[in-house]
């Protein structure tokens, strides 16, 4: 029983030790150096994002980090109000998700248009419950969003 105690003892000891000294030793091999070019370009690629989140048929918008290039393009043309109804209102209004008006359906939208158009479309930019503003989609315009209450109106058989 002795020598398979001083055995383990032993090969116990061996590990705690190589322990020590491969933490030594990686410990000291990094410390105050600046990472090199190559070094940086594996952390940048390692922690970047793996994709995109998207919620709509939009193309993804243009980030703050583009090249100039991008921002020196002309803004696109304006969108017709149908066009935002189907790629970006039709998603809730379509279906009515979370008690919003649903399209073709008047007895939901009269209430609200009593308020007012402008009441209406101002809800729409600014978000009211459960809706965020613009629908969630920051590029539409407030003309466009404009257009698209008109036009959820007028699928409706209201006019504004």
């Amino acid at each position: 029983m002795l020598p398979l105690v001083g055995i383990l003892g032993a090969m116990i000891a061996f590990t705690v030790f190589i322990g020590v000294l491969a933490a030594a030793i990686g410990g000291f091999a990094g410390k105050g150096r600046p990472l090199d070019d190559r070094e940086l370009a594996t952390l940048k690629e390692r922690i970047a994002p793996i994709g995109q989140v998207r919620t709509s048929d939009q193309p993804p918008m243009e980030t703050a980090s583009a090249s100039g290039a991008a921002s020196a393009q002309t803004p696109a043309a304006p969108r017709s109000g149908s066009e935002v109804v189907q790629q970006v209102c039709s998603a809730c209004h379509g279906a009515g998700v979370l008690g919003a008006p649903k399209i073709g359906t008047k007895g939901d939208w009269q209430p609200r248009l009593a308020q007012g158009f402008d009441t209406l479309t101002q809800h729409a930019i600014t978000g009211i419950r459960a809706m965020p503003p613009k629908g969630g989609n920051p590029g539409v315009s407030e003309d466009e969003i404009k257009a698209a209450v008109t036009e959820m109106l007028k699928q409706s058989s209201l006019t504004p």
